[in-house]
């Protein structure tokens, strides 16, 4: 008899420290060539990855980002 797999809460945390949650604004570095700005993301959910956790979201544009390197990342 196989058990079902349990939900355990992911804590997922910025370069900051702070705890990443759903309904958060959080920044991003982006690159193109030499230039670097940042983004804007809204938070929708916090997974489990095999590389750690990640954040899932829409950023300015509409459009769903999926960020796996959160020491990167902001809380604002």
């Amino acid at each position: 008899m196989s058990e079902s797999p349990v939900n355990v809460p992911v804590t997922a945390t910025d370069f900051l420290g702070r705890v990443i949650k759903a309904r958060d604004t959080i920044v991003y570095p982006v690159r193109r060539g030499s230039s670097m700005w940042l983004k804007k993301l809204t938070v929708r959910s916090v997974q489990d990855s095999p590389q750690g956790p990640c954040v899932s979201g829409t950023n300015e544009a509409g459009r769903q980002v999926t960020i796996k390197n959160l020491k990167n990342c902001v809380v604002v």
